[in-house]
């Protein structure tokens, strides 16, 4: 999903992902005049243990 700013410019992006043993894999993502400012991944895995990274002026996942 992508959220945009009155301009219709893209100002974030949420998804999130089930993976073939059930961990679920949220990804958000925001912007600021087009360029990455951060991205938020979680992961959540089957036993209910959750792993999350923030990654500064850049991407990790698409």
């Amino acid at each position: 999903m992508q959220m945009k700013n009155s301009k219709g410019e893209v100002v974030a992006e949420q998804s999130v992902g089930i993976t073939k043993d059930g961990s679920t894999i949220s990804v958000n993502t925001m912007y600021d005049n087009g360029r990455t400012v951060v991205q938020n991944i979680g992961v959540r895995d089957t036993q209910g243990n959750v792993r999350s990274e923030s990654i500064l002026g850049g991407k990790l996942l698409p």
